[in-house]
């Protein structure tokens, strides 16, 4: 196996992983564009994950996910 190959694996079980948490399916968030910041400590230490939603995301997925702010963020703990 490719360093390639285990670098997509590892994105995709990441990726798998995040839609578990908002309780949507991969291939929903698959559809959604989005970016993932973190909420930390001066020591670096991670308190959460913010991930925000581009506008231009399907607004039927978005509104299966519990707990966004601003119709476009929900926080995480991964």
């Amino acid at each position: 196996m490719s360093s390639r190959q285990l670098e997509e694996m590892q994105q995709e079980q990441a990726e798998r992983a995040i839609a578990e948490e908002l309780g949507i399916t991969y291939e929903e968030l698959s559809q959604l564009s989005y970016d993932i910041d973190t909420s930390e400590s001066n020591e670096g230490l991670i308190y959460e994950h913010i991930i925000t939603f581009s506008d231009d995301s399907p607004q039927e997925i978005l509104d299966k996910i519990t707990g966004l702010e601003n119709g476009n963020a929900v926080r995480v703990q991964l």
